[in-house]
């Protein structure tokens, strides 16, 4: 009882501590510089040849934009506040149908000058069409229902200074489709038994969702893709997302290129082409906060090269897969005071979804979930991302687990409780792994759209691990130049830190136990 209280405490204090900060991260806390990699070193040019790290040097919002993250969360999201429209002066018109083609009809006959808000009395509307909205309208739904059994968008908004409230949708398609479009507001909406919820697309901007319900989404809940920027999703709920590949996250914010229509390219992800690290436009300065990312077959939340992100306040939890990926190019992104809990034990996967993960040949166990399991935050490609004061507990695999190529990503002031649930006689699971997965395999990059190098640069400072971790914190085959520092590691079942890597790191100032012998109650739990 008195650790839970004093863990509780401990996130109090760092709570405080971000909303106090009055300069960058890195000179509040006095912390090394960045670039540690010895000029002799051979893994120098390795690292300045990685993709991703000359994508997070390139991209409009470098990591300089970020290292105050209470500010820059705070600027976001007035500057999102400030593009959106309001409704101070605006004419009213009833509509009474019941057919969306006659709503659509009055929408583009009204000539009123100025904005427009149109109220709804029917309850049930049939969407005999896709319901488009014109610039300058404000649709008031008093909760009716649009019922439509296509899989085309039930919505199509394409124009600017836009808000739609108080919906139901009833669709086996898209729900929404937002592309080119600026100012838009969407406001307490339910979407069940959807294909695809909403998707914001193609030079869409200063977008809100607040109070959105998705729920049992067959295609997945929120798509945000190619160069969308400024989108706020707070409030919201999306759960039991049914496809288990990366599309069907509760929230897939992704930079790949559709090869082929958008409706066959959610359903096919080989239809997917990736382009990074500078071509290709990507979501940019997105603001993820208080909301609910929970049972979902895929992840809660997977970011395929998103850049300048906010992802805060969340409550991630019980998703299949993992509870946030960072991933493809995910750079100079914030991540903190989330909580991430139940992740990552692939109880729901199929066969084809584990050959897909490269995970079949690892077998089963026998309550028929992978044997290999999956962490609460992965970064897999991803560079300079600041994961802060988040609680990380009881999810299956790793808490936070850099699978390749993680460089300059700082970890810290984060409570990591308990995970490793799904540890096996085949595979544990550690508290923070530095990893570098893929690197001893034969493999062609010079086409390849991902590099295959290790953990390098990164900053895992302060942070409490606690509980049945393998190790607290594990160093993977050529981890270099990492600093490891101020951690508090306690109730491991092997070691604190583990490592086999045989390159420098810094490794100073943490507080662990010292394991006792053979024998001891500590050596009798390894195998509980």
């Amino acid at each position: 009882m008195k650790l839970k209280y004093a863990l509780v405490i401990l996130m109090l204090g760092c709570i405080n501590t971000q909303t106090s900060l009055a300069e960058n991260l890195f000179k509040q806390y006095k912390m090394p510089p960045l670039e540690r990699v010895d000029n002799s070193s051979p893994i120098k040019p390795l690292l300045y040849q990685s993709k991703v790290l000359k994508r997070s040097q390139t991209v409009s919002i470098p990591l300089s934009a970020i290292d105050d993250p209470n500010t820059y969360q705070q600027q976001l999201r007035t500057e999102i506040q400030n593009s959106l429209p309001n409704w101070e002066v605006v004419e009213t018109v009833v509509f009474t149908g019941n057919k969306v083609s006659e709503l659509n009809s009055l929408l583009h006959s009204l000539t009123l000058t100025g904005s427009k808000k149109v109220t709804l009395q029917g309850q049930r509307i049939i969407g005999d069409e896709a319901l488009s909205i014109p610039n300058n309208t404000l649709i008031l739904g008093n909760n009716a229902t649009l019922v439509t059994s296509t899989p085309q968008p039930s919505i199509l908004i394409s124009a600017n200074n836009i808000e739609l409230k108080d919906f139901i949708i009833e669709t086996t398609g898209l729900g929404i489709q937002i592309t080119q479009a600026s100012g838009v507001i969407l406001n307490n909406l339910q979407l069940t038994n959807s294909g695809r919820g909403i998707a914001i697309l193609a030079d869409s901007h200063f977008v809100e969702m607040n109070q959105i319900k998705i729920t049992n989404p067959s295609q997945g809940g929120i798509l945000i893709q190619g160069n969308v920027s400024h989108v706020w999703l707070h409030n919201s709920q999306v759960s039991n997302s049914k496809r288990t590949d990366n599309g069907g996250a509760g929230v897939l914010i992704s930079d790949a290129k559709f090869k082929e229509n958008l409706e066959e390219s959610t359903k096919n992800s080989s239809l997917i082409e990736h382009i990074w690290p500078l071509k290709q436009p990507a979501p940019y300065a997105l603001l993820i906060e208080n909301n609910i990312f929970a049972n979902n077959q895929a992840q809660g939340i997977f970011v395929d090269g998103g850049y300048g992100l906010v992802i805060q306040h969340n409550e991630i939890s019980n998703n299949d897969k993992e509870g946030l990926c960072l991933s493809f190019g995910a750079v100079n992104n914030i991540v903190m005071g989330n909580n991430f809990h139940s992740n990552g034990f692939r109880t729901r996967q199929t066969d084809d979804d584990l050959r897909r993960d490269l995970a079949f040949e690892f077998g089963r166990l026998p309550d028929g979930s992978s044997v290999l399991k999956l962490p609460a935050i992965a970064l897999d490609n991803a560079a300079q991302n600041l994961l802060l004061w988040n609680i990380i507990r009881n999810n299956a695999g790793d808490g936070i687990k850099i699978v390749r190529t993680g460089i300059r990503n700082i970890i810290m002031f984060n409570s990591i409780i308990d995970n490793n649930k799904g540890h096996n006689k085949y595979f544990h699971f550690f508290g923070v792994l530095l990893g570098s997965a893929g690197i001893e395999a034969k493999i062609d990059t010079t086409n390849h759209p991902i590099d295959f190098i290790p953990s390098i640069e990164n900053i895992v400072a302060g942070n409490v691990i606690y509980g049945k971790h393998w190790a607290g914190i594990y160093l993977e085959l050529g981890s270099a130049f990492n600093d490891i520092y101020d951690n508090m590691v306690h109730k491991y079942r092997l070691t604190p830190l583990d490592s086999t890597s045989t390159n420098f790191n810094s490794i100073v100032g943490n507080s662990w136990q010292i394991p006792t012998s053979p024998g001891s109650s500590w050596w009798n739990k390894l195998f509980d």
